[in-house]
């Protein structure tokens, strides 16, 4: 599974942006803007694509 795929997972699941974002760090308006489809996932930076990646394979959703 690529990169895109594990964030897209994330995005989709039921965790809300708010908790996404106070566990990772990650600000909630950035969660929030690619669920709406007005960021895209290619615009991220690596550390913020990798907190996420982390924080999905952190929740037992593993590839």
């Amino acid at each position: 599974m690529n990169i895109e795929e594990i964030i897209k997972q994330l995005l989709d699941s039921d965790i809300s942006a708010y908790r996404i974002a106070k566990d990772t760090g990650v600000s909630q308006s950035i969660i929030t803007r690619l669920r709406n489809g007005d960021r895209t996932i290619d615009q991220l930076t690596v550390g913020t694509a990798q907190k996420l990646i982390d924080y999905w394979n952190s929740q037992n959703h593993h590839c």
